[in-house]
């Protein structure tokens, strides 16, 4: 196919449109922002009392889920794209939207999952553009104040994936099938095996295969290699290191892992899936002991606990190497996540609402009472498929907006209750790339979709929640409000330390003590805090819809 952009240059192929972002022209950056010490030491995000923190006070995630980020700024802007835009320029305009709406997390994967746009190429052999791409949409979320959630690797996708480590393997066996996965568009269905016996030959060979991921000494080594490539990376636009940087806030392991024990010769897989975390939790804590670290699994219970089987979606469950209480047990893994697909696993609908609700309940309940100690659950993946007939105003409103209404509903329930519950992330948002595309598909959330509106109205519940608590005052970071200038318009961020103090005080201060009526604010929903100056000016996520607009401040405002 030839591509032709507005600049009226031809490529011969979409493959040739592929270049990374062009920094000269897609990024505006921000001005260096002043850290302090304390500030630095406290932006990493902790497990603290079976929830997140952040900063010195409570963190809450709200957030969506869009994998192909990177694959987005990969794009040229002599494409023929969204508003003849290149891609890193698209990915600048959904953060910056999403950060508007008060969305603030972000997950994604740290590779690409199609060699169209190539990131890993051969075992410990990177593209640039890939790398650079993903530096771009880090930065970027940075620069809009977005956390980000990264995962190492995905089960599903075969570039840079499970099979094609597997395949690269010099210890595993040689194939002796064709894979049926390698030029796969989408997720693997079970229709990709075929019928009859050749199709139940495939699906067992490839099953055996996959699981041996989680042992093979080649496999192992080729994803430690990536997590140390990755974790060391020096930023090509912000010189900083992965590892150093806050803006990354956790590590998934893995997205979605299956090693599945229904086969005969996959028995073990149970044992084999809880050795390959455990040692690979602890290589990616020797590398950086400053993320947290989960793993990226939907919670499936298995035989550790039988009683806790009865909340599994269906008796096939426990069949694929995940056992959700001894896998989050592991002193490396930080937090727990929870992924919940009622379409998928076929249950019927008048029994999802109810499924979702003892899922999520069950796992809450779990994380609080450990045996290694009390981790929060993070609700890391949700959506409701539609079809693409049933992409209409209507349907989307009847059957996916009382879903997302009904989940956040949940969250929000067990926030207010105290539970150890870390926050959400829907599935997935839709990133329009290429004119004529459609990038809903079965579960993307439009920009105009109602969904978005329920969506909003959620991430400024989260935001709410959050900002009304100030940074503790023996952190000594601060307590940032929102100040105008009624006369200039001006906007900007005053610190108001006595606020805090008065907040977390035993005894009431005086009456009259700015602190004091700033801290009762607080208590009562009329303010928001933030603990540093660069996050109270961050558009969106800040104190203003568009930021700050000067250094100077004049009149406090009392940001409601």
């Amino acid at each position: 196919m030839k591509v032709t952009g507005k600049s009226g240059k031809k490529y011969e192929t979409l493959e040739a449109a592929i270049t990374g972002p062009e920094l000269s022209k897609d990024f505006v950056p921000i001005a260096d922002e002043e850290v302090t010490k304390e500030e630095q030491k406290e932006s990493f995000l902790k497990v603290t009392d079976k929830s997140f923190e952040r900063f010195c006070r409570p963190y809450y995630t709200a957030g969506f889920n869009a994998y192909e980020l990177v694959e987005a700024a990969m794009v040229s802007r002599r494409a023929e794209t969204v508003g003849d835009r290149s891609g890193a320029q698209i990915v600048d305009d959904t953060l910056r939207s999403a950060a508007a709406r008060g969305i603030n997390t972000v997950r994604m994967w740290a590779h690409t999952t199609t060699a169209l746009y190539p990131f890993q190429v051969a075992p410990g052999k990177y593209d640039e553009r890939g790398l650079k791409s993903l530096d771009f949409v880090l930065e970027t979320a940075r620069k809009y104040g977005l956390q980000v959630i990264l995962s190492f690797i995905d089960n599903w996708k075969y570039y840079n994936g499970v099979d094609q480590y597997v395949d690269w393997s010099s210890t595993a066996p040689n194939r002796t099938l064709a894979s049926p996965f390698k030029d796969l568009v989408g997720d693997p269905t079970a229709a990709i095996y075929g019928t009859g016996p050749a199709g139940e030959e495939l699906k067992r060979y490839e099953t055996e295969r996959h699981a041996l991921f989680f042992s093979d000494p080649d496999a192992k080594k080729f994803y430690k290699n990536h997590v140390a490539f990755l974790v060391n990376r020096n930023n090509s636009i912000n010189g900083r290191v992965y590892r150093d940087d806050p803006t990354i806030i956790a590590w998934n392991l893995i997205n979605e892992p299956r090693c599945e024990s229904w086969l005969a010769s996959n028995k073990d897989c149970n044992k084999r899936f809880q050795n390959w975390l455990a040692e690979m939790s602890t290589h990616v804590r020797s590398l950086d002991p400053n993320h947290l670290i989960t793993i990226g699994s939907e919670g499936f219970y298995g035989d550790s606990t039988p009683q806790l089987m009865q909340y599994n979606p269906q008796a096939w469950a426990r069949e694929l190497g995940q056992d959700f209480v001894m896998n989050t047990n592991l002193p490396n893994i930080d937090f727990a996540t929870v992924h919940a697909w009622p379409d998928n696993w076929m249950l019927p609908q008048d029994k999802i609402p109810a499924f979702l609700d003892k899922w999520v309940q069950s796992h809450m309940t779990v994380g609080a009472n450990l045996s290694s100690g009390s981790k929060p659950i993070m609700f890391e993946e949700f959506g409701k498929k539609l079809n693409a007939d049933q992409q209409t105003e209507w349907m989307i409103q009847q059957l996916r907006d009382p879903i997302y209404q009904s989940t956040y509903a949940s969250v929000e329930k067990a926030i207010d209750g105290k539970q150890p519950i870390a926050g959400s992330l829907f599935w997935k948002l839709a990133i329009p790339v290429f004119d004529g595309q459609d990038a809903r598909g079965p579960y993307g959330v439009d920009d105009s979709d109602s969904t978005m509106a329920v969506i909003q109205d959620h991430s400024e519940f989260m935001k709410r929640k959050m900002n009304s608590v100030p940074p503790r005052p023996e952190c000594n970071l601060g307590a940032w409000f929102g100040t105008l200038d009624q006369a200039s318009g001006e906007r900007n961020c005053a610190n108001v330390p006595a606020a805090a103090t008065a907040y977390f005080a035993k005894a009431p201060a005086k009456a009259d003590d700015i602190g004091s009526k700033l801290a009762d604010d607080l208590k009562a929903g009329k303010a928001l805090v933030f603990p540093t100056k660069a996050a109270c000016c961050k558009p969106g996520t800040g104190a203003f819809p568009d930021g700050c607009t000067t250094p100077s401040a004049k009149k406090l405002r009392r940001s409601a």
